[in-house]
């Protein structure tokens, strides 16, 4: 069932496709020579994301007092992996934005949480290891990717799922267990290999959800910080964030970030609400 699937994923015309630029800031940033100038050529081809790039660094997150008006300073100002990141998030998000049967998602909660799961994922990674930081944040910001192909072209399919993990008060990918066919991370994953991106972040979208088990660390690190953006609540009744159970399985490498929680999960609000204020205003 699984090839016939990709197969009809293959024939869809109107499937969304990344612009041009993102392939390009992605190939530009392998090379360790690259500047910031080239950088900023390729950037301001698009008139959207130039005007995007100038809005963040001119934000009150970074509290300037001149304006920023050259996207090569922003470039100097934001660092290459936030510009990456910026260059990506918009682009995806742009790309899904003219989706119309997604009558079982609000997509504006949809993004919000992935937008949640990317900062998270953003934070382990750059405590744990750092080579890992941009993957992580950009498969933070796809991992569930694969709910919107399934509720947008394949809609009888997706209401199944969805009523079975309704009905039965499970995850939405334990209810795709139970039809025992492909799952929106796979589906993730495939596209993420048809938009030409990195293999390790194909590979962490891809088993974002079998991560505890597995000897994937990107994975592992999405996998934590989808489970903490959905079940951590921040603050509790004395103003900590206590961490969930679930997650005494998870790697070991990961396990002294999640012993202190209630240190850094309630800075990282402010960080999540400027992300998903900035990403998913019109």
């Amino acid at each position: 069932m699984k090839p016939d699937f990709f197969q009809q994923i293959d024939r869809i015309r109107e499937l969304p496709t990344l612009p041009v630029i993102v392939l390009k800031v992605n190939q530009m940033l392998q090379d360790v020579e690259i500047t910031a100038d080239q950088l900023s050529r390729v950037i301001e081809t698009d008139q959207m994301m130039t005007a995007k790039i100038l809005k963040l660094v001119n934000s009150s997150f970074y509290g300037f007092k001149s304006t920023i008006s050259s996207i090569s300073t922003a470039v100097i100002i934001l660092g290459f992996n936030t510009v990456q990141h910026a260059v990506v998030s918009l682009s995806v998000m742009k790309s899904f934005a003219l989706l119309k049967n997604l009558k079982r998602l609000n997509i504006r909660d949809f993004w919000n949480h992935s937008l949640a799961v990317a900062v998270i994922s953003k934070y382990l990674a750059d405590h744990s290891d750092k080579t890992l930081s941009s993957d992580c944040f950009t498969a933070g910001l796809l991992h569930d990717i694969g709910k919107l192909i399934l509720a947008e072209y394949f809609t009888e399919y997706f209401e199944k799922i969805w009523l079975t993990a309704v009905e039965n008060a499970i995850s939405f990918v334990d209810a795709e267990k139970m039809e025992n066919a492909v799952n929106h991370a796979e589906i993730g994953a495939y596209l993420a290999e048809k938009w030409l991106l990195p293999q390790p972040l194909v590979d962490a979208i891809r088993h974002h959800h079998s991560a505890f088990s597995s000897n994937h660390r990107a994975a592992a690190i999405i996998s934590v910080a989808d489970f903490l953006a959905i079940n951590t609540r921040c603050p509790d009744s004395e103003g900590r964030a206590v961490l969930p159970e679930g997650l005494s399985d998870a790697p070991a490498f990961l396990q002294p970030h999640l012993q202190t929680l209630s240190e850094w999960y309630p800075r990282l609000q402010g960080e999540i609400t400027s992300a998903c204020q900035f990403f998913t205003e019109p």
